[in-house]
């Protein structure tokens, strides 16, 4: 599995990329179908921030049960989708001797949603790229690996 390459407990960065990979791959496809499932009924959309608003509601309801938390843009194809405690993650926590590497971890997981977000993207027509940050200060100046923001870059077509 990830460690398999060496005989420590922690697994390799290369096998870390590629768990990462897959899991951004499965996601891909997986948001890919959903998209389709939930839009079927649904009218056209009139532009890419309605897409992303609907992905941000919607979309993100239908699997998490929960809408993303905050919602900005900088008006040139840039979109920051926050959600501050995403479920997946809330799973993740470390043990008490894995907590060196809970972010690494913890950033793994977020790989999938991450996939999920340009899957349903892509099944709307809109090339995206999609990348995720673990992790937010907390009032009391400690990490919260729960929360989790997605940077989406429109890809011009």
């Amino acid at each position: 599995a990830l460690g398999a390459d060496s005989g420590s407990s922690s697994p390799s960065n290369s096998a870390l990329q590629l768990a990462g990979r897959k899991l951004e791959a499965a996601g891909f496809q997986v948001g890919v179908r959903l998209i389709e499932r939930y839009t079927r009924e649904r009218p056209r959309f009139g532009d890419t921030l309605e897409i992303i608003k609907f992905i941000c509601k919607d979309f993100w309801f239908e699997i998490y049960r929960k809408q993303i938390d905050k919602l900005q843009t900088n008006n040139r194809g840039v979109y920051m989708l926050q959600d501050n405690k995403h479920r997946l993650l809330s799973r993740c926590s470390p043990s008490v001797d894995r907590q060196a590497n809970a972010k690494q971890i913890c950033a793994l997981h977020a790989k999938f949603p991450s996939g999920l977000i340009r899957g349903a993207l892509h099944g709307l027509g809109v090339n995206a790229s999609v990348g995720v940050e673990v992790g937010g200060a907390t009032p009391r100046g400690t990490e919260e690996l729960t929360a989790c923001q997605f940077t989406i870059r429109i890809q011009a077509a």
